[in-house]
């Protein structure tokens, strides 16, 4: 009986090895998220050289509709509020037939400086590297997506305040990247040279295929939104690009970040 045992105790480790190696090649990891009909996921990113953390939230009708959803990515999700909120919004929109159903995916931050401030600037240590994070989002994030779930090609991207600047600079760098960007109170002022510089590229393009980008703020809002977002739509106006159509709501009385920003843009998108 011992000298079974002697065989079985090398099997084990042998066993219990290539598990532990083969868990870590898992790309995701499912757990429940911050709402009952969401998913918390964890992948690694090779251009971030970084794990990120992601929720994601299926239609009601996700499992007995066989069909591609489109996909809303949000970011600065890792708050307790912000992605059920857009999550319910959806689903308000949804019932009152002013969108469709979609695919909810939060991008949960690790160095919101680094990722949503595309130029570094003093006043925000570490800033500069939304590069990266947009390489990450189209590279990795949205095939990964793709893969896991039925998505169709239309995805739309969300952001606020320093992810809304983000969100704009998405658009203006890589346009195809997402069919649609709401930047609700995009802190334009941290660095509104360089997006400029960035605007001048982006309207030399020849068509777009129907991009949006619809921006929001309210008149209490902060001076690196007041100062510089209407001086972008304007001169985004002026050169009225070809299957591009953009807004700008600015509403009174009201402050950074307004709570109907993902309402008003996704009808906005959706009039269309």
């Amino acid at each position: 009986m011992a000298k079974h045992r002697n065989v079985f105790k090398p099997f084990l480790l042998v066993f219990f090895i290539g598990t532990i190696m083969l868990w870590q090649f898992v790309p995701s990891l499912a757990i429940p998220g911050p709402n009952s009909e969401s998913s918390t996921i964890k992948i690694y990113s090779q251009i971030l050289e970084e794990d990120r953390t992601i929720f994601v939230s299926l239609p009601d009708r996700y499992e007995t509709a066989e069909k591609a959803y489109p996909v809303l990515y949000v970011l600065d999700a890792e708050g307790e509020t912000i992605f059920p909120k857009c999550v319910s919004a959806l689903k308000d929109l949804n019932t009152k037939e002013f969108a469709p159903e979609m695919i909810v995916v939060g991008i949960w931050n690790t160095n919101r400086n680094r990722d949503m401030i595309p130029q570094a600037v003093t006043h925000r240590p570490g800033s500069g590297g939304s590069e990266n994070f947009l390489n990450f989002i189209k590279e990795e994030l949205i095939p990964y997506i793709k893969q896991s779930y039925r998505s169709s090609d239309y995805s739309i991207l969300y952001g606020m305040s320093n992810s809304a600047l983000f969100a704009v600079y998405a658009l203006l760098e890589k346009p195809d990247t997402f069919k649609a960007y709401i930047a609700s109170s995009p802190m334009i002022g941290h660095c509104p040279e360089y997006m400029h510089k960035k605007a001048e590229v982006f309207v030399k393009k020849d068509h777009l295929n129907g991009r949006f980008l619809f921006m929001i703020y309210g008149t209490e809002d902060s001076r690196r939104v007041t100062d510089y977002v209407p001086n972008l739509q304007n001169y985004l106006n002026k050169h009225a690009l070809k299957g591009f159509f953009s807004k700008l709501e600015i509403l009174k009385d009201e402050g950074h970040v307004p709570d109907s920003s993902l309402s008003r843009g996704l009808q906005f998108i959706f009039s269309h």
